[in-house]
């Protein structure tokens, strides 16, 4: 009697049904998480990108040189002057991390809902489901 009570047991683990709002659930959690990866590679660029254009104006005031500093427009240089190139990697900079606050504030947001939905599955199907990376 204890093993077909216990044999009931797995059976009725392995046969937990799945409700249209479970799947809606799951659905909603996979999105959340492809979206987290994308802006989690986004920041990481961001970052990057952000770095090299303060090193590319430490390099620009650093530059000696009379026409050192050169400004490609399609396939041509032009000369320009080191106010210039560091109000225009300025700029850069600013829209970077500009973009850098929005999609960190978007990121949390989205791991905010991601833990929600991972409560709400985790409790309904247990070790049945894997929601981690």
């Amino acid at each position: 009697a204890l093993w077909r009570a216990m044999a009931d047991e797995e059976v009725s683990q392995k046969d937990i049904e799945v409700a249209k709002e479970d799947q809606a659930n799951i659905n909603r959690f996979s999105r959340l998480n492809l979206r987290y990866d994308e802006l989690d590679e986004d920041i990481r660029l961001m970052k990057k990108n952000v770095q090299t254009y303060k090193d590319a104006i430490e390099e620009a005031e650093g530059c000696m040189e009379e026409d050192g500093l050169m400004y490609k427009v399609g396939e041509a240089y032009t000369p320009v002057d080191e106010d210039f190139v560091t109000e225009k990697l300025g700029k850069l900079i600013e829209t970077c991390e500009k973009q850098l606050s929005d999609n960190a504030n978007e990121i949390e947001e989205v791991k905010t809902e991601m833990d929600k939905l991972k409560k709400v599955l985790y409790a309904k199907f247990g070790s049945t489901i894997n929601l981690e990376k």
